[in-house]
């Protein structure tokens, strides 16, 4: 400590040389991306189908706009104003193109052949337009409800090198667009994108919220504790310094924040104020041997070195098993929250012997504190069945309460009730029916094309059959486009002339030259692929992957005589995160445990010793685990790594108190003496620390993203059952392992 103590001053002037460097990088950070694309990792199949199909056929974000009149929309004031949104929003930049009402057109025969006829023109009145909608049903069911009260615009988005970074500035755009055009009348938005900017800035909100009033809490609580303006300071310093660099690297590497590095600020304030708070809990220990501010400082930083060092190894490592998962996005997490905690074990040492030598020791609360918690250990020790009793009947309890645990998520479920993008899709799935979509690629097989009768027919047959599966809506695709200009030639007989290959040929060589950008969406000529859009109900990834298998039943049942049919664009992905959900949590929290057990055994020497610090720790992870299965909380993206952050700061504790049981024991001291040795010792920083946590993280409830409430609710929880691990469990186990010694 006396060399880090002189070079100080040096060390923070590098550290500050460091930390401008980093600025651009937390900038960078600072922005948000909860794009679906972050979750997977380069190479990830169902990534490289995703990236294949926006190859073939542009970007798959497709903004729907549904509008929306009680009475009809089948009037002239109407007609003129799609005509209008229309040119407006194809007017945007950053807009591919608009498939809708104003724009839409179906080949007439007349004197002269075949034309193309405008749906809506300036002069159109409400009869035509019926007339000519009730002769085109393939059409009509695409741009209008059943009763004409909801209209629907697909404003298809370029795939843009910089999209994610602005789509929210584009979507804001289409928004503004659509009520200058639109300012009275009842308009809602929908889609992939729309979910994405939502959740972005609801974790920006979050993020800055939590940044604030969260950390103020627990530094409130802090200072009423210590009563020491640069206690306060100390650890204000190393948890605002850790989280600076944390984020700068993370940026400086070109990552953004989402929906779970939004929480690396909250990893880092918790490892932070636990170092912080064992240092001077240790210091005020030191403080009753009479020694001086600046002595009793780096003693107390030396004697706690060793414990420290060894709890950021094994809560980096528990970390760092993330790095096992199949996702990207839980990588990231652990690899940074890793390097946050590391981080703060160098910012506690450097600020420690920059500030703890100014100010003088507050040994009165961690004296209170240690002689209460004699007294309580007095009372385990004293019933000592009642309180195996008791820890057996939770252990049951939450046990039972894993058991019921389901793995799902729900991308919606993630928003309040109340947020624009909840309501938006509840009034479009009232007017309109199911309006996400599942976007499917047909493949001809040999000999065969996307215009050959028995495929086409085949498709036709497929989609009449997957519309009557529960929660699909209207299915649209390569065949629709042959479909709907046939219908408009032939009337009643198109359903007979699909079963003409010569008629099909002439459909497609029209359709190629009078809408090449339309049949460019679902046809891609150089691979030979078709597309199909099933429109569905917004679902669970559970839920969708039920449905894609029965969807791909039917479809083998129907085209698989005749082509290749896959899942692609979004849905897929979304369908897969649950299995990756699952794996990661088992395989993270299975090598979290191995690799504790193995860093402490090297700490302490002692296997039987190590391994009995797995009880306290598994026992606030099975709470945890059991409260969400008791209250029905799926285990998914948001919630997939808590497990590993929980054991983290469970370990902290658990190392740092079997390091002061090990060493009075190896002073001489008797079992029943060292166990209230360290109690007094120790407990006090874990008793002050998990109430500035909880306190804390408790807040979180009242965030915006439910995400963010549940990782505050179930943080609180474990924090609650780490302490009855702590103080409760942890001595009666050491009590019989000393027996039996």
């Amino acid at each position: 400590m006396t060399i880090l103590y002189k070079l100080r001053y040096w060390l923070l002037l590098l550290t500050l040389l460091a930390g401008t460097l980093l600025w651009p990088g937390v900038q960078t950070a600072l922005k948000v991306d909860n794009s679906l694309t972050v979750w997977f990792l380069d190479g990830d199949p169902a990534l490289v189908a995703y990236r294949n199909f926006q190859d073939r056929f542009g970007n798959d974000e497709v903004v729907i706009v549904m509008i929306n009149d009680q009475r009809t929309l089948l009037t002239s004031r109407y007609f003129k104003a799609f005509i209008k949104l229309t040119t407006a929003l194809e007017a945007i930049p950053e807009v591919e193109g608009v498939i809708g009402p104003g724009n839409t057109s179906s080949p007439t025969r007349d004197l002269l052949g075949t034309t193309l006829t405008p749906l809506l023109t300036g002069t159109s009145t409400t009869d035509d337009v019926r007339s000519r909608l009730v002769k085109q049903p393939t059409i009509r069911e695409q741009l209008f409800s059943q009763d004409y009260k909801t209209a629907r615009f697909l404003v298809v988005l370029k795939a843009l090198p910089d999209f994610d970074q602005r789509r929210g500035e584009v979507l804001d755009k289409i928004r503004a667009t659509v009520g200058g055009e639109l300012p009275h009348t009842s308009v809602y938005f929908g889609g992939v994108g729309i979910i994405y900017a939502g959740l972005n800035a609801l974790s920006q909100q979050d993020f800055g919220f939590f940044l604030g009033v969260g950390y103020l809490i627990m530094f409130v609580l802090f200072w009423w504790i210590y009563r020491k303006p640069l206690l306060l300071l100390y650890t204000i310093g190393l948890v605002a310094m850790s989280t600076y660099f944390t984020l700068g690297l993370y940026g400086a590497c070109g990552y953004r924040i989402n929906l779970m590095t939004v929480l690396l600020p909250i990893i880092i304030v918790l490892l932070g104020i636990m170092d912080a708070i064992h240092v001077i809990n240790e210091r005020n220990q030191l403080s009753e041997a009479g020694s001086t501010a600046q002595d009793s400082a780096l003693e107390a930083l030396r004697k706690v070195f060793r414990p420290c060092l060894f709890t950021t190894f094994t809560t980096a490592a528990g970390f760092l098993a993330l790095e096992t998962s199949p996702m990207a996005i839980l990588k990231n997490f652990g690899l940074f929250a890793a390097l946050g905690i590391l981080l703060c074990l160098f910012f506690t040492y450097l600020l420690g012997v920059l500030i703890l030598p100014l100010t003088q020791p507050s040994p009165k609360v961690t004296t209170f504190t240690g002689n209460r918690l004699a007294q309580f250990l007095t009372v385990i020790m004293g019933k000592k069945p009642l309180f195996q009793a008791l820890s057996l009947a939770f252990l049951l309890l939450f046990g039972v309460g894993v058991t019921r645990l389901k793995t799902d998520t729900y991308t919606l479920g993630y928003f309040p009730d109340n947020h624009s993008v909840v309501k938006d899709h509840r009034s479009m799935e009232a007017a309109w029916g199911p309006y996400m979509p599942l976007e499917l690629l047909v493949e001809p097989k040999a000999g065969l094309s996307l215009q050959s009768p028995e495929l086409v027919q085949a498709a036709v047959a497929f989609a009449d059959s997957a519309k009557t599966i529960p929660g699909v809506g209207r299915i649209f695709g390569f065949y629709s486009l042959y479909q709907s200009g046939l219908e408009a030639q032939l009337g009643t007989k198109s359903r007979k002339a699909l079963a003409s290959k010569s008629v099909l040929k002439l459909a497609h060589e029209q359709l190629t030259k009078s809408y090449p950008e339309l049949a460019r969406k679902f046809i891609h000529e150089p691979s030979r692929t078709g597309r199909i859009t099933v429109s569905g109900a917004m679902l669970s990834a559970g839920q969708l992957t039920v449905k894609m298998d029965t969807l791909m039943r039917i479809s083998d049942a129907t085209l698989g005589r005749v082509a290749t049919v896959k899942p692609a664009g979004y849905q897929p992905m979304y369908a897969g995160i649950v299995n990756y959900v699952t794996q990661s949590q088992v395989s993270s929290l299975l090598l979290s445990f191995g690799l504790i057990v193995g860093l402490v055994w090297l700490f302490i020497r002692d296997i039987r010793l190590a391994a009995l610090t797995v009880i306290p720790n598994l026992f606030p992870v099975v709470v945890m685990l059991g409260v969400m299965g008791w209250f029905g909380i799926w285990l998914d993206t948001a919630t997939a790594s808590i497990g590993a952050i929980v054991l983290s700061f469970c370990v902290d504790d658990s190392i740092h108190f079997i390091y002061n049981y090990q060493h009075h024991r190896q002073a001489g001291k008797r079992p029943e003496l060292a166990r209230l040795a360290t109690v007094t010792h120790v407990g006090p920083a874990i008793v002050l620390t998990a109430i500035v946590l909880f306190s804390g993280y408790f807040l979180m409830v009242f965030g915006s993203l439910v995400t963010v409430q549940l990782w505050g609710l179930l943080t609180a929880v474990s924090i609650v059952g780490a302490l009855y691990g702590e103080l409760v469990i942890f001595p009666l186990v050491l009590e019989r392992f000393d027996r039996q010694a």
